[in-house]
């Protein structure tokens, strides 16, 4: 299930590139109106959602993220529970005016967009933003090797994502089953690597389009969870499509 909220400010926005931070503030408000936020962070577990932030077409990056006044905030989770709470946090603060570090805008929108459930054991995928996977035998220090690419050892990747998305479907979901799941590249559709500021540091991901394969439990899980791992810091949100 996902949401769409429309934020939209009296000028256009400007953050910094270490952006996705102020976001996941927001997202806890919303939660915190609602008396959900212990809840969903009360520990350091997988969080049971995903989001990503889409600025615009015409958005552009250079000291800064610029956009136009209107920006979107798309959140998703395979939980309904998760998914009701935040809707009602998100209709609390509408009507008020919220600042995202300097920047002052107020929720225009918030709509439910409509469920795709996915039954076959392949599908085409494009990312939302970025999608970020750690290598554990990588070092931490050096976040080009601590992250991984699927053009840098495509064998070595889904190693990883199998390992990963199983770990944290068990966690989400509480059940003790283990699914195939695969990442294929695809012919005439590009992946691209990005480096993207968080916290003060440097994560390694990927944009682009791919074919996922596996079970169509494990193919909606990272649908409505997110593809890799930071998911819950505004990584990972995957689209479904029919070619690039």
């Amino acid at each position: 299930m996902r949401i769409k909220v429309l934020l939209e400010s009296e000028n256009d926005l400007t953050f910094p590139k270490d952006y996705r931070r102020y976001f996941m503030s927001f997202l806890k408000k919303a939660f915190e109106r609602v008396g959900f936020l212990d809840k969903i962070f009360g520990e350091k577990k997988y969080r049971p959602y995903v989001f990503s932030v889409w600025f615009g077409e015409n958005f552009k990056i250079d000291e800064k993220v610029r956009a136009g006044n209107k920006i979107s905030f798309f959140f998703s989770s395979g939980d309904p529970l998760v998914v009701m709470n935040f809707y009602d946090g998100v209709l609390k603060l509408k009507n008020e005016k919220h600042k995202l570090i300097k920047e002052c805008f107020e929720i225009k929108e918030i709509r439910l967009l409509s469920y795709k459930k996915i039954t076959s054991n392949k599908a085409t995928f494009k990312t939302m933003g970025i999608c970020v996977l750690n290598n554990p035998q990588g070092s931490k220090k050096d976040f080009r090797t601590w992250y991984v690419t699927p053009y840098d050892d495509l064998e070595l990747f889904n190693e990883i994502l199998y390992q990963r998305t199983n770990d944290r479907f068990r966690y989400i979901t509480g059940k003790n089953t283990t699914h195939f799941i695969r990442l294929n590249l695809i012919k005439d559709c590009q992946l691209k690597e990005v480096i993207a500021k968080h916290y003060d540091g440097n994560v390694r991901g990927f944009s682009g389009t791919f074919e996922l394969e596996g079970s169509p439990e494990i193919l909606q899980f990272v649908y409505d969870y997110g593809l890799g791992v930071r998911t819950g810091q505004g990584f990972g949100l995957i689209e479904m499509v029919n070619g690039c």
